[in-house]
């Protein structure tokens, strides 16, 4: 082994680099970017690269923790009742709002 070589040898030790892409959290970055880039896109009006984007996150993500990938999926259920059930009681309180509007309408107006 020459001078030059050993130089090479510790500038890039081989398990160095490894454990520092193993510690940098960078595929929950990337799958929260294309998440994020997904709903933009959806909002946007173009679905088909929104959902293709959406596919690529949830497959890093899939990659990075499948367990809480897992655990958020069969959450899902009781998320959208939840979502519902408050679409439900806004639309009940709009409905209630218009008919005191309606009431108040004909107290000021009444003809």
């Amino acid at each position: 082994m020459t001078e030059m070589d050993g130089e090479i040898a510790t500038m890039n030790p081989p398990g160095r680099v490894e454990s520092a892409l193993s510690e940098t959290p960078w595929m929950g970055r990337v799958a929260a970017g294309s998440l994020f880039v997904s709903a933009l896109l959806l909002v946007s009006g173009k679905r088909k690269a929104g959902l293709a984007a959406a596919a690529a996150g949830t497959a890093i993500a899939l990659l990075e923790n499948p367990k809480a990938v897992r655990d958020a999926w069969n959450s899902m259920p009781r998320y959208l009742r939840a979502g519902q059930d408050f679409l439900v009681r806004i639309e009940d309180f709009v409905d209630e709002l218009n008919k005191q509007g309606s009431r108040v309408h004909k107290v000021l107006n009444p003809e």
